[in-house]
């Protein structure tokens, strides 16, 4: 594994959560509120592989850049051999985060990911799991997965589907079938309105009464599942303090406001 830690960006230590720096989410119609932060170089969004590594002279990746669409908002990425083609070229790399070359579901051959492999979230004080790592370290809006391919698998960081619980503006910001809520407060959250026992809500999400209407909130069991896919400015909490609208409903849910 390519080891070499790379130093932080200045954009990257601005940011309140130390996440890496950013830029916006082109999204796609599952939803594309989110935090609107997204890294830089790999794990980038995109439409294009021309939208991929701005700061790289031509010819200097050691591979050639892909803009892989099968993930929300794109994911920059260059095709690789080994973890020692990550990272090479100057200007590639502006985050502190390791790279993994690794294969990625059906896609042919190996390409550049974030890594949230075990030991490097190890590594890394203040961090409550693999999934608090990518969200603090990439972005609020990834999580981490295995990248398929079979015996080649690793552990990447890469985009998840936000779904209930989002931050949003509009309803343009939430997935098919949510609306933007912002009567909450907290930065709006993507949700199903008048959620019952014959109109269940999407996934594992719950049906809370709030303001004497039902909703639909993310269930939560860590504090990472609550700021999953919220800009640092649109905080949510985990808690069982809430009114379930169905008879026997438990647990807990990321309640905004």
């Amino acid at each position: 594994m390519n080891t070499g830690l790379r130093v932080l960006s200045a954009i990257a230590l601005a940011s309140a959560l130390g996440l890496a720096s950013c830029s916006d989410d082109e999204g796609d119609d599952s939803g594309t509120g989110g935090s609107g932060n997204r890294p830089d170089d790999t794990g980038a969004a995109c439409m294009v592989a021309d939208d991929c590594y701005p700061d790289v002279a031509e010819g200097e990746l050691q591979g050639e850049a892909v803009c892989i669409d099968r993930v929300r908002g794109g994911y920059c990425t260059h095709t690789c051999e080994s973890n020692d083609d990550c990272c090479a070229a100057e200007g590639e790399c502006s985050s502190s985060l390791l790279e993994v070359c690794s294969p990625f579901e059906s896609m042919e051959g190996m390409h550049c990911f974030l890594s949230c492999e075990d030991a490097d979230v190890a590594a890394v004080s203040d961090i409550e799991d693999e999934q608090d790592f990518c969200q603090k370290k990439a972005s609020p809006d990834f999580i981490c997965r295995s990248s398929g391919g079979g015996g080649d698998n690793r552990k990447i960081c890469v985009p998840g589907d936000c779904g209930v619980g989002e931050s949003c503006s509009e309803v343009a910001d939430c997935a098919p079938d949510l609306e933007c809520v912002t009567s909450f407060g907290g930065g709006g959250y993507c949700t199903m309105r008048g959620c019952s026992a014959e109109n269940p809500c999407p996934g594992d999400s719950l049906c809370v009464t709030r303001d004497d209407e039902n909703f639909c909130f993310r269930p939560c069991a860590r504090a990472s599942d609550c700021t999953y896919c919220r800009a640092s400015d649109a905080a949510v909490t985990c808690t069982d303090d809430v009114t379930f609208a169905m008879d026997g409903a438990t647990g807990s849910v990321c309640v905004p406001g």
